[in-house]
């Protein structure tokens, strides 16, 4: 298993543990995938289900004027997930938002680079490996909590 696979193996585990019994995560990594690695179903704060898309890297996105390849694939990834509907459980959504998430550090001007070139996709959030690495302290106890001995 590369360590994209098991990176988003982990945050899924976790975020299976700490969803409420309606909402779902859906891993839609590789085929037909559009973009996305993983589809939250998530209640706002009124109640409603909302759809989120999850792009995971790993290791460093740097940018420092000219894009590497890295950071036009995130692009492209992010555009082609925002133009598609995504179906759950028969329910139709479009995504009210995106995470980019990677192990590593989002370098020079990467983030403001994406978001100017991803200027139309609302709730563009980007999570670092120190914001990861909080992430898995804060939730991470939550995947065996119930677990048989």
């Amino acid at each position: 298993m590369n360590k994209e696979n098991e990176l988003r193996g982990e945050i899924k585990s976790i975020l299976e543990a700490m969803k409420e019994p309606e909402e779902r995560i859906i891993d839609k990594h590789g085929s037909n995938e559009y973009g996305l690695d993983l589809i939250l179903i998530k209640f706002d704060a009124f109640g409603k289900l909302r759809a989120y898309g999850v792009q995971i890297k790993t290791g460093d996105i740097k940018c420092s004027g000219k894009p590497t390849q890295k950071i036009k694939e995130i692009i492209g990834q992010l555009t082609i997930a925002f133009g598609k509907s995504v179906y759950a459980e028969g329910k139709e959504y479009k995504l009210d938002g995106h995470y980019v998430v990677t192990d590593g550090r989002f370098l020079g001007n990467s983030e403001d680079y994406i978001r100017s070139a991803c200027a139309g996709i609302r709730n563009l959030h980007f999570i670092d490996g120190e914001s990861l690495n909080e992430f898995r302290f804060k939730y991470g106890h939550k995947v065996n909590q119930f677990r048989e001995t």
